[in-house]
């Protein structure tokens, strides 16, 4: 994981650098952790861990078996597809008020971050494209000027983040048709800021969200498939010995 913030009380700082990892899908869905060696590769006391780890099981971000280990949640189809709505509202608002608020140098960057992504995406390195694609959102969504709205997307990427990072970017290794696709609204998005056109910007937002969506309910549901008949592969050799 990257370093820790530099700034603001230590507890805060731990759940913060855990909160970007998340985001950025640095943890993998279902996968398990112990308190002890994330203070290890944070290099603090397992005490400011311990209370990051809380407030994200509060966000159902991950699930804490105690005295055991921590689970990243994972996450079914049914919660993904409420969870896209919520985005959707929440990010298309966010990208209408970016509209009236992001300057001239602001918009140039956010280029830039869209440029780098795609140079990424091009040369077959998913993994990172999606990270840059991450950075690019946030840009527009922290321009809104609105720290509440801001705070309410965060969680929700904490929520998703590992699951789409790792389901997009073997989707998206394999076929990159939907990933150009959805970058495109990038450019969409771009144009709207720059013009100041509040529902052009919600309607990128909108439909960026729903090509990642449509190839993400499809692999959640075909694992859950998976899953279902290898339980039931199990269940029957347990029952016929």
């Amino acid at each position: 994981m990257a370093e820790l913030p530099t700034s603001g009380p230590l507890h805060e700082r731990v759940y913060a650098h855990l909160c970007d990892a998340l985001m950025r899908g640095e943890f993998a869905p279902a996968e398990r952790l112990t308190l002890r060696a994330l203070a290890e590769d944070l290099g603090t006391s397992i005490a400011p861990v311990r209370e990051a780890v809380s407030r994200l099981a509060t966000l159902s971000a991950v699930n804490v078996f105690p005295k055991r280990f921590i689970e990243v949640a994972p996450l079914t189809a049914e919660t993904y597809m409420e969870i896209v709505e919520i985005r959707q509202l929440l990010e298309g608002h966010a990208a209408a008020r970016a509209c009236l608020t992001m300057s001239g140098d602001q918009i140039d960057k956010l280029e830039q971050i869209n440029r780098r992504l795609l140079e990424l995406a091009a040369d077959g390195q998913v993994g990172r494209s999606m990270i840059e694609n991450q950075r690019f959102h946030f840009a527009v969504y922290e321009a809104a000027g609105s720290g509440t709205l801001l705070e309410n997307i965060k969680q929700v990427w904490i929520r998703v983040g590992p699951s789409v990072n790792q389901l997009l970017t073997e989707e998206y290794s394999q076929d990159t048709s939907g990933l150009h696709a959805g970058f495109a609204n990038h450019e969409t998005l771009i144009l709207a800021l720059r013009n100041g056109d509040t529902q052009l910007a919600t309607k990128a937002i909108v439909d960026d969200i729903s090509i990642s969506s449509e190839r993400m309910l499809q692999n959640l549901k075909r694992r859950s498939e998976l899953s279902l008949t290898t339980l039931e592969a199990v269940s029957g050799r347990s029952k016929n010995p």
